[in-house]
């Protein structure tokens, strides 16, 4: 039940439905104004509503007035109000599909039903064609007053004798014939003895069709035969025609026909289903709700329910009947306490005719409510028994009952008397109220307004059938019957047509024969039609007060058998239906699929049907002139995608995590536990509704046309309608099952409300299987309005392109079944995508199919998606990364994986960080190394910022190998810089190196503001290569710098010095000094550079000592010939805080002597880390 149903039940009161009413009723409306108080309140709520549309447009019926017959004038009327209606709400329904709202059209008042927001609301209004927006509400069902069985007077009911119909039975031998009587009400139990044999669907042999004479919107009742789930419409039924055959006579005319429909169900009648109701009525439809037959419109309409104020909710209804020429009844309503201005719309309108209830002592019911009505109308017009009236209740029993609802019927089958007693006369509405109203007997009660002759307690007075019959225009009428043979055995079921001054057809017993009474006077023809034999023709004369026999014979046509079997995928058709298109012969398939048919020698069309949807029927021409054999494939469906689907008994399956949803127009998104392919894509979470359905675009229609569309796309439609999810039973829950590569994620729908009926439910479940297949379980399929008939079954794609629609809106499920969807021409590959160095996965690599990107990996490196089955070749790339490429075979059902690890460089530098310490002014060097750790060989490029032309880099681009190392020079300038000061840039390394395809290399140029450099052994002041003054060596003396130690000596090597530029810096050391020391050296950080080359190429173990600096260990056994080897330069930094003005660099001897070529001091700014 949909929350705006259930606010209107709420409210418990009339419908308001002012939308009905024609243009006039209220006066224009602006834009803001033309949405209904009560229905912006609804939206404001929760932002959704059911509410009408009112169109401005109404037909023109004018010209119906003139029209010779009520045949034609129910086909100008539907005519001329559905043509209305589809230009005028053309640009509605265009709106409404594009926003994928859930909408009814309805033409008998140009109206449509949409389900939907204030958004959509606001967008309606604007349209010029639309009058305004009001809200559905529904109306209480008259519950009739139980009541004493009142005893028959002469062996006849009270309420029939009362009226004096018993009369009109034996004088003018008039029991209400060739009349088609129906009701809107709870429906009709149809095989009640009292109203078995008068149902216009039953033909004279006993066979039933309920095309065109039953109409159930709600879709309960068991293999959509008539119903009554409260025994009232069998009740009023009953009133009009009631009679079992063995004298047991209940109604008012037993001899006319009746045709019924269902608008009311559990004490409530629900205003769109009155309007539908009221819709068939003028142009019945079959059993699916199509191909309208407005010829086919009953005479004459009871209906005994209403509201509880005026206002003019049923009003273009009931006009469009008058104007059709069908006769409508109302009861006038029943009130709790006597009062005036009590009556009830629609029956206290002025289009109506209504009915008050009167007793057994002809006095007036005290329920029975007073007028005035609509625009001070004096109502009821009529009074008609209503209290104790006996008559036909569910169950085949019967029980006497009191109400309004109970008058209006005998009012109802006076006029089907009055019609049979005078065919010229049908179809003449107005004439007949006047007759109605001129024989009633006056009542005088003027208590609540009116005349003695005319007052709002009794109307126009007692109906009474007798006078009102008498007063009906003299026709001469007579019998025709005979009956139909063929080899003297009598033909059962023979359509036999009469055509002259009245036409008429009617159905042969089983005994062949026919009657048809009450026929005007004059020239007939008669035309037989019965399948299987020749059609007959004859001509006769009725004559007055004359019963006239018309014996045909009839000449079977000679026959022959069509036997054959129908498979599908190879396999039998179990109950396929097999039928000769045009006639009444099929047959149904076996367990082996066969079937047999004996059809007339000739042309003929046969259709093979499967029960289910999942295979295409199939109609054959063949020509029948012997017995013949027709075998029949059944091909399977099959949608542009290559979805196929297969019917099963697979049982329900039920989740166990709850989705917290309660209400029908609310989702909520799951993550599902495997990546499921679906039409081309692939999907990670999906969005769960509670109108029963899902998608993967976090998008569900409020309602639905059909697939394929806009609106459904992207969805899985298990039982989507407009029902759902309610908060009082219904429930959503999800499971997943399995294991890899084997899982399934179940979707349920618990005790889902069906729309159609606010008290039906049922379970279902989706079930989404990794392999790309998809379940759909069903349990509680139990009645025709459990079986698919208000809901849409099938799946679409994301672009609302591609779709399998197993049903929409129609009666497809079959017990607790199963469905399950399958891409047949594809399979599924799948695969992991990872990096070769970490083996964690590869986020975004494309994987082409034969050459087309078909897929991107997921955050896991997965991919997984559906590809035609068949041989392929497998491309897997990223940038940064090398190409993989394999050839797979894909297979329907299975899952080929294609999992590998992509091979990329990973470059890491040996320093995040180069820092160049130098004066101001000068340029110095340094230098790092970029290895490739990866397991692919990787180009390289360094960058510079243009902004930093005081750094430089070489080689700006290079290629390493797996497992390579590269060294990379620094260059930096501290020109314009002032001592003490910071410098910093950036090197910008881009290489194939998947994880990190790009990083910075800082560097840092320090001009310090304490700065010494002394050649060790140097006698001269020295200015090197990069621009660095160098100051001679000199023995340490007290407040200034130099070394210390007695012994020490210089040692100059003749030979080259490798690993450096400076030749004149190290090839030459002073040896043997314990220490160099700096007197006067402002406090703070400083760091020590001591440049070392063993200019004696001493072997290794001869020379090894230590270094501290400031009392720190700076360097520890220090051995020249193995850390870098003979006459190689070598340099060791270490950093201290000097707190004593003081600096202290010490060399202790182990082995050898203690040698150092330079010694570099910088302090470092302040604030600026080492």
């Amino acid at each position: 039940m949909s929350d705006s149903r259930r606010r209107s039940l709420l409210i418990g009161v009339v419908a308001t439905l002012a939308l009905l009413a024609p243009p006039g009723i209220s006066p224009a409306a602006s834009a803001p104004d033309k949405i209904h108080q009560d229905v912006r309140k609804d939206l404001a709520a929760d932002d959704k509503a059911a509410f009408w549309v009112r169109m401005k447009a109404t037909a023109d019926l004018s010209a119906v007035k003139s029209t010779a017959t009520k045949t034609e004038k129910t086909q100008q009327v539907y005519r001329a109000k559905s043509q209305t209606a589809e230009t005028s709400q053309a640009a509605l329904r265009e709106l409404l599909k594009r926003a994928g709202a859930d909408f009814t059209p309805y033409w008998i008042a140009n109206v449509v039903r949409v389900t939907g927001g204030a958004k959509l609301a606001d967008s309606i209004v604007k349209l010029p064609e639309v009058e305004r927006i009001e809200p559905v509400r529904d109306i209480p069902m008259p519950k009739p007053r139980p009541a004493e069985k009142t005893a028959k007077v002469n062996a006849v009911e009270w309420n029939l004798g009362n009226i004096n119909a018993p009369q009109v039975w034996a004088e003018a031998k008039n029991r209400g014939e060739n009349i088609v009587v129906a009701n809107i009400d709870t429906g009709v139990e149809f095989d009640h003895p009292a109203v078995a044999a008068q149902y216009r669907g039953r033909k004279g042999d006993g066979r039933v069709d309920h095309n065109y004479n039953w109409f159930n919107p709600f879709r309960d009742c068991t293999s959509g035969k008539p119903c009554d789930d409260t025994g009232h419409g069998t009740h009023t039924m009953g009133t009009m025609v009631g009679d079992d055959g063995t004298g047991n006579t209940i109604g008012v005319a037993p001899g006319a026909k009746w045709i019924a429909a269902r608008a009311c169900y559990n004490d409530w009648c629900y205003s769109e289903q009155l309007l539908a109701a009221g819709q068939w009525m003028l142009a019945p439809t079959d059993r699916s709700g199509a191909n309208p037959r407005p010829d086919l419109a009953p005479d004459i309409v009871n209906n005994s329910w209403g509201g509880t104020r005026i206002d003019p909710f049923y009003k273009q209804v009931t006009e469009a009947w008058t104007a059709a020429g069908i006769f409508s009844v109302f009861s006038g309503g029943n009130i709790d306490v006597i009062g005036c201005n009590s009556a009830f719309s629609p029956g206290a309108d002025l289009s109506s005719y209504s009915a008050g209830a009167s007793n057994v002592r002809n006095g007036i019911a005290s329920f029975s409510a007073r007028g005035t009505g609509e625009a001070g109308d004096i109502k009821p017009n009529i009074t008609a028994p209503g209290v104790s009236v006996r008559s036909s209740v569910t169950g085949g029993g019967y029980a006497s009952y009191s109400g309004t609802s109970m008058s209006a019927p005998h009012v109802s089958a006076t006029v089907a008397l009055m019609w049979s007693a005078s065919p010229a006369l049908r179809g003449d509405v107005a004439a007949t109220r006047a007759l109605l109203d001129r024989t009633a007997i006056d009542v005088d009660d003027t208590s609540c307004g009116g005349t003695a002759a005319d007052n709002n307690v009794w109307g126009e007075g007692r109906l009474d059938a007798y006078a009102a019959v008498r007063a009906v225009p003299y026709q001469q009428l007579g019998t025709v019957t005979g009956k139909v043979t063929s080899g003297s055995e009598p033909v059962a079921g023979v359509e036999v047509q009469i055509l002259g001054p009245l036409n008429r057809t009617v159905s042969t017993t089983r005994e062949g024969t026919f009657t048809l009474p009450r026929l005007p006077v004059g020239n007939y023809r008669l035309t037989t039609n019965k399948f299987g034999y020749g059609i007959a023709n004859a001509a006769f004369t009725v004559t007055a007060d004359q019963t006239t026999t018309k014996d045909v014979t009839l000449t079977a046509l000679p026959t022959s058998v069509v036997t054959g079997t129908v498979t599908s995928q190879g396999a039998p058709a179990e109950g396929a239906t097999v039928t000769a298109v045009g006639t009444p012969v099929s047959a149904v398939t076996d367990s082996a699929g066969r079937y047999r048919l004996t059809l007339p020698r000739g042309a003929h069309e046969v259709r093979f049907a499967a029960w289910h949807r999942c295979v295409d029927t199939v109609t054959a021409s063949i020509e029948v002139n012997r017995d013949l054999i027709r075998d029949t494939d059944l091909p399977q469906r099959v949608d542009r995608f290559g979805y196929t689907c297969t019917v099963g008994n697979e049982p329900h399956v039920e989740g166990v995590d709850r989705v917290w949803i309660f209400m029908d127009d609310e989702r909520e998104q799951v993550e599902l536990p495997f990546p499921f392919p679906y039409y081309g894509n692939t999907y990670t979470r999906a969005t769960v509704g509670g109108r029963g359905g899902l998608n993967f675009k976090g998008f569900l229609p409020s309602g639905l046309w059909g697939l394929p569309s806009w609106a459904g796309s992207d969805l899985i439609a298990p039982y989507f309608g407009n029902g759902g999810v309610d908060p009082h039973y219904s429930s959503v829950y999800t499971a997943a099952l399995g294991t890899a590569p084997n899982r399934t994620f179940v979707i349920e729908w618990r005790e889902f409300q069906r729309g159609n009926r606010p008290f039906g439910r049922v379970s279902f479940s989706v079930l989404l299987h990794e392999n790309g297949t998809i379940g759909f379980r069903y349990r509680g399929i139990r009645t025709e309005a459990d079986s698919g008939v208000s809901a849409i079954i099938g799946i679409s794609d994301s672009d609302g392109v591609q779709a399998f629609e197993y049903s929409n809106n129609q009666s497809s499920l079959r017990g607790d079944q199963s469905l399950t969807f399958t891409p047949s021409r594809h399979g599924v590959a799948t695969g992991v995508i990872t990096d070769a160095n970490d083996g964690k996965p590869v986020v975004g690599a494309t994987v082409k199919i034969d050459g087309t990107p078909t897929f991107t990996t997921g955050a896991d490196g997965g991919f997984r998606g559906l590809v035609p089955i068949g041989n392929h070749r497998v491309e897997v790339s990223k940038e940064h990364y090398g190409t993989i490429i394999r050839d797979i075979t894909v297979t329907q059902g299975t899952l080929s994986r294609v999992d590998n690890a992509l091979p990329t460089g990973d470059l890491v530098p040996s320093a995040d960080t180069v820092t160049l310490v130098m004066p101001a002014g000068t340029e110095h060097t340094s230098r790092f190394r970029l290895t490739n750790r990866g397991t692919g060989a990787t180009d390289y490029t360094i960058a510079t910022d243009p902004t930093q032309p005081w750094l430089t880099v070489t080689p700006g681009t290079s290629t390493l190998p797996p497992g390579a190392t590269g060294t990379v020079t620094v260059t930096a300038s501290s020109s314009g810089m002032q001592p003490g000061t910071v410098r910093t840039g950036k090197l910008t390394v881009s290489s194939a190196s998947g994880r990190k395809p790009e990083f910075d290399v800082n560097v840092r140029v320090v001009a310090p503001t304490t700065h010494a450099a002394v050649d060790t052994g140097g006698t001269r002041e020295f200015v090197d290569r990069l621009g660095e003054r160098w100051s001679a060596d000199k023995a340490y003396v007290a407040g200034g710098e130099g070394y210390l130690g007695s012994g020490t000596r210089v040692h100059t090597s003749t030979a080259p010095i490798a690993g450096t530029a400076e030749q004149e810096l190290f090839k030459q050391a002073r040896e043997r000094m314990l220490e160099y020391r700096f007197d006067n050296v402002p406090n703070g950080v400083y760091t020590v550079e001591l440049g070392f080359a063993d200019t004696r190429a001493s072997r290794p173990g001869q020379r090894v000592f230590d270094v501290t600096v400031e009392g720190q260990p700076a360097v520890s056994a220090l051995d020249l010939a193995t850390s870098a080897g003979p006459r190689t330069a070598v340099t060791r930094q270490h950093t201290v805080t000097v707190v004593d003005g003081q600096l202290n660099v010490q060399f202790g001897k182990r082995v050898g002597d203690t040698i150092v070529n330079t010694v570099r001091v910088w302090k470092w700014p302040t604030g600026v880390t080492p």
